[in-house]
């Protein structure tokens, strides 16, 4: 099983998979901050495998493919669903609207990559409904703009825009442009730039 790694794209989803361990490691020893940096990671890497894949996929030999859908969907679920819905917890420190906001992206999140497992992208290459791919982004723009908010607030506003996320995950009327091309290094660097920020606001809180 683990010759499937040999693949480029897969060998680059393996590596996401490690960043998306270390974020979810500092998350819940209470660095959320360098958590969600790390996750960004995770979230670029994961449009990089994509990349990679249909640029060589004349060099993957029969059944790489198939496992690396797979095995890029149980990442997606990862650091689009389950990281987010672990952070809104975190943040909020267990109050009944966060484990609502989580409950829901949970599940909109398992239908949503459920529905696109069977469906795929729409023939001008869209998704339908808002990837779960945005939720780490997301996460990561509040954090940024969290001393705008009043301290108590926060943790609500939040799990509210989460709630608002999942139902936006399921939703039939929105068609989403995949990212390719020249977007795949705009996310990248867009990546790169917020978990540098969110790193420098982590190591500013200490030191106060």
């Amino acid at each position: 099983m683990i010759g499937y790694l040999r693949d480029y794209a897969n060998a680059i989803t393996a590596l996401a998979y490690l960043f998306a361990v270390i974020g979810l490691f500092l998350a819940l020893n209470g660095k959320i901050e360098l958590g969600v940096a790390a996750m960004l990671w995770t979230w670029f890497l994961d449009h990089w495998d994509g990349h990679v894949a249909r640029k060589t996929s004349h060099l993957r030999r029969r059944g790489v493919p198939e496992f690396g859908k797979s095995f890029d969907g149980f990442a997606d679920f990862f650091h689009g669903v389950v990281f987010p819905a672990a952070v809104i917890i975190l943040i909020s420190q267990g109050t009944a609207l966060s484990l609502v906001a989580s409950v829901l992206l949970v599940l909109a999140g398992a239908i949503r990559l459920s529905y696109f497992e069977n469906v795929g992208l729409t023939a001008d290459a869209r998704f339908t409904g808002i990837p779960v791919s945005y939720d780490t982004p997301l996460l990561g723009m509040l954090l940024l703009s969290r001393s705008h908010f009043p301290g108590d607030l926060f943790p609500t506003a939040v799990a509210i825009a989460f709630i608002i996320l999942a139902v936006l995950h399921v939703t039939t009327e929105i068609r989403v442009p995949a990212i390719r091309g020249i977007a795949v290094p705009i996310a990248t660097a867009f990546a790169i730039a917020g978990s540098i920020s969110l790193v420098m606001i982590s190591r500013s809180g200490l030191q106060h």
